[in-house]
């Protein structure tokens, strides 16, 4: 692919970029987000759902003791209270509510992956703006070919070519971009044009199929 027929993309790439960047920290505050409130409605949830209905309060029978001298009538006096006591406890410890640790959890895989993913393309766009070659450029059309990203697989691509317009990494990874966007008549037309001056069999054979879906 010859530089002149990415020309237009060019523009696009630094866009691109920024795109990139502001749609995964949209990502990971958005999981961050869901998880929270999640979390959030769960407990709520489960707090509601383990408050029993509060029971009507114990009617308390006052009984008159039987009139005893002295000892005899403190001793069953304390005994009653202490009765009392004990059974006004027992109300209170079964009204209690019971509160159990939530097992909720925060999708922390979705979010650690999708911050593994924008340290990772930092450091290739890092290392592109370092040294503007072919290798790198690939990289980055790779990387995004792998997170579905094809807009920025087709700007990629064609930087990639731009270096070296001999080699059929970019192109295949253009064709397939294209294909996957839709373009299937231009992914069959780049490859057509590939291999009007290159041979390359995996590149054929990639036409071979594209063309066998029509």
């Amino acid at each position: 692919m010859t530089s002149a027929r990415f020309e237009e993309l060019e523009k696009r790439c630094a866009k691109l970029k920024k795109t990139r960047i502001i749609r995964i920290v949209f990502i990971i505050a958005s999981l961050f987000l869901i998880g929270f409130g999640s979390y959030y409605w769960m407990s709520h949830s489960t707090s509601k759902s383990l408050v029993p209905a509060v029971a009507p309060m114990p009617q308390i029978v006052l009984v008159q003791a039987p009139v005893v001298e002295n000892n005899e009538s403190n001793e069953s006096i304390s005994n009653e209270e202490q009765n009392l006591s004990q059974s006004t406890d027992d109300e209170i410890l079964f009204l209690a509510p019971h509160i159990y640790k939530n097992d909720a959890k925060l999708p922390l895989d979705e979010t650690q992956a999708a911050t593994r993913s924008l340290s990772h393309e930092q450091q290739l766009l890092k290392r592109y703006n370092t040294m503007q070659n072919f290798d790198n450029a690939y990289a980055l059309a790779q990387f995004y070919f792998e997170q579905k990203s094809y807009l920025e697989v087709v700007a990629w691509a064609k930087e990639a070519s731009r270096h070296n317009s001999r080699s059929e990494k970019p192109w295949i990874l253009y064709a397939k971009a294209k294909f996957y966007l839709g373009d299937r008549a231009e992914a069959i037309r780049s490859l057509e044009l590939f291999l009007s001056y290159i041979n390359s069999k995996e590149a054929e054979e990639l036409l071979i199929f594209y063309k066998g879906q029509e």
